[in-house]
């Protein structure tokens, strides 16, 4: 198990109302496979007075109904574990509705702790799955280690990535002495706790600052190279293209590492080593950053030390003399001749992360893509106009419209008692009129955010959108999503079979096929259904046939999947299965290669290119193209046929 510690907001506006409701209400985060719709998604407000609201609703419910929050368990000390919209939850606040509010009332007693809100996460191996139990009392273990024992806090167990994790928010204000815990070196002693707790349970050490001796002593663990800056690391994972930092580490890491143990390290081979790769070393205020060659003054730069421990000027000066700047890059040899450094690589920070084995004429295509489409976002939200409701006008309606009654009553009853009379009967009907306008106008506003028309829609749900009309870019973005969040990658092991393998970064358009109904799902994944069931699924780099749903095959899926798979680059077609689909597809592909000769496509993998040759040679020689056994046994029998990895 590891411990991490999110970076304070910088404005310091942590919030225990927002990170209650985040850690505990999971129940509109959306599902990578479920289907894109015409109605747009939104997610749930986080305002305060939306959060308060919501806690109504559920104080009003009867006791009869489907209760959000489920108690499961409660101790002496006031512990309380529970359900919250299928979250296991452990407070030690009165109640878990008000956690939230009883932690902001005893924070308000402290007036000189700026941020009281203290949150960290306790995270496991994929392959560890503790109970509940174990969870929470390593979450109070690690409370009491930082020295809170006793203060509010409130501990939610989510599942729904590939590591189980649990969030614990904790109040740093005593609430009896209303005093803020002291939290030096923080990290460091929840480290140490997650040794202890890993001995205690039977986890697998992980990585840390700490580690068991031989002498079973606690002591500090090796020299390991530091960890990404924390600015790298949400590049990689938000945006799906690759950081400098981690460009540079695969790059050049293991070449400086090579020079260091050579003793052959100088600071011109150091510049060599890193002009190879698109790369420059220059100094920064008292030390070395790395730079990208080709936007020397634009793009960021990578402190030397976190690429290599040993680019500093500190450690190399001692030995290689003062700082040399970068050299020329032709070098001049003993003989008078002159050598020039090739670049074997560049940084591309446009390119996304998955694209990395793809051709570069096609990633440079989908960078170009991309671009275009978050252009076209931008000015979508630049362009959006709310519709308007006319509320001014529809109130001075209204009050003119009972303007004139009241002069009518002026003119038509001179009795003062009935005109006063009829006075407040006409402002009662206002104030009715009024109110009534009020709540239409409160139905229309929530009819247009539940249409996603009252503010502009997210780039996620706007991309959405765009991928339903047929957008290529779009659904090659959603399926850039999904990469991001890693959560195909269970389901594509299981799935290995039955498969059309094509290159990565292939992108082939939603057909509309007469034989087949068409979904898109969020992770840009095309399903083709056919008699309610999915027949072929597209997704980018590879097809998916499924059998019929009567048994055997059915030939609309495999006639379907073929024109999919032509409309990808070509670059890879290799058939994935046992050998009666092999064979199956690949007469399908005879097929469709007769029938459509301007799409025409072939296998990569040399057996299924001959056997589809040997199809294509009978058909010319006007023999019926039953299936050779000769032919077949060849396909069966030769090595390569066997399972083949995934590229």
């Amino acid at each position: 198990m590891n411990v991490i510690i999110p970076p304070k907001r910088g404005d310091k506006g942590s919030s225990f109302n927002r990170l209650v409701s985040y850690i505990s209400d999971r129940a509109d985060k959306p599902k990578d496979d479920d289907e894109v719709t015409n109605t747009a998604r939104s997610s749930q407000s986080r305002t305060k007075d939306a959060m308060f609201d919501r806690l109504v609703d559920y104080v009003d419910r009867n006791e009869g109904d489907d209760r959000a929050v489920v108690i499961t368990e409660s101790f002496p000390d006031g512990r309380q574990r529970l359900v919250s919209g299928g979250i296991s939850c452990e407070t030690n606040c009165f109640s878990w509705e008000t956690a939230a509010a009883e932690m902001n009332m005893v924070a308000a007693q402290n007036t000189k702790c700026i941020d009281p809100v203290y949150h960290f996460i306790l995270s496991w191996r994929e392959n560890e799955l503790p109970t509940d139990a174990q969870i929470f009392e390593c979450a109070e273990h690690c409370i009491r280690q930082v020295g809170m024992e006793g203060h509010q806090y409130v501990t939610a167990i989510h599942q729904d990535t590939d590591n189980t994790h649990c969030h614990v928010a904790v109040n740093r204000v005593n609430p009896v002495t209303y005093k803020a815990a002291n939290l030096w070196n923080d990290a460091d002693s929840l480290q140490k706790s997650c040794r202890v707790l890993e001995r205690k349970y039977g986890f697998v050490q992980d990585n840390g600052s700490w580690e068991w001796g031989s002498n079973d002593q606690l002591v500090r663990a090796p020299f390991h190279f530091p960890s990404a800056p924390r600015d790298a690391v949400p590049l990689q994972v938000y945006s799906n293209t690759e950081s400098l930092y981690h460009y540079a580490v695969d790059e050049v890491r293991s070449d400086i590492s090579g020079l260091l143990e050579s003793n052959t390290l100088t600071w011109e081979k150091a510049h060599q080593t890193l002009h190879e790769s698109g790369l420059g070393l220059r100094e920064q205020g008292d030390g070395l950053v790395i730079f990208d060659a080709l936007r020397p003054d634009s793009s960021p730069v990578v402190k030397a030390s976190s690429v290599h421990v040993a680019l500093t000027k500190s450690k190399l000066e001692p030995h290689l003399g003062k700082y040399e700047a970068r050299p020329h890059i032709a070098t001049v040899k003993s003989d008078g001749s002159t050598q020039a450094h090739q670049v074997r690589s560049t940084y591309q920070p446009q390119f996304e992360l998955r694209d990395k084995d793809a051709r570069f004429e096609r990633r440079q295509e989908r960078a170009d893509a991309r671009l275009d489409l978050k252009k076209r976002y931008q000015r979508y939200r630049a362009g959006f106009k709310k519709p308007e409701l006319n509320v001014l006008r529809r109130q001075r309606e209204i009050a003119d419209h009972f303007r004139a009654m009241k002069a009518t009553v002026r003119d038509k009853h001179r009795d003062p008692v009935m005109r006063k009379l009829m006075y407040r009967v006409a402002e009662f009907e206002r104030m009715k009129a009024m109110a009534e306008l009020r709540i239409q106008l409160r139905h229309e506003r929530q009819d247009l955010a539940d249409k996603g028309m009252a503010r502009p829609m997210a780039y996620r749900a706007w991309v959405e959108q765009e991928a339903l009309t047929g957008d290529v870019a779009a659904v090659s973005q959603l399926r850039g999503f999904a990469y991001r969040e890693k959560r195909q990658s269970t389901r594509l092991q299981r799935e290995a079979d039955r498969v059309i393998l094509c290159s990565a970064a292939d992108d082939a358009p939603v057909h509309d096929w007469k034989t087949h109904a068409t979904q898109l799902r969020r992770d840009g994944t095309v399903e083709y259904m056919r008699d309610g069931v999915v027949g072929v699924r597209d997704e980018g780099d590879r097809v998916l046939v499924r059998e019929s749903i009567y048994g055997g095959e059915d030939t609309s899926n495999f006639a379907l999947a073929m024109a999919i798979t032509s409309h990808k680059s070509g670059e890879n077609v290799v058939v994935q299965g046992d050998v009666s689909f092999m064979k199956d597809a690949l007469h399908a592909l005879h097929d469709f290669n007769r029938e459509y000769g301007m799409s025409r496509f072939e296998p990569t993998r040399e057996d299924q290119r001959l056997y589809l040759e040997y199809l294509q040679d009978n058909e010319r020689h006007e023999v019926q193209p039953t299936r050779d056994a000769s032919a077949d046994n060849s396909l069966a029998t030769r090595p390569e046929m066997g399972p083949i990895p995934r590229p």
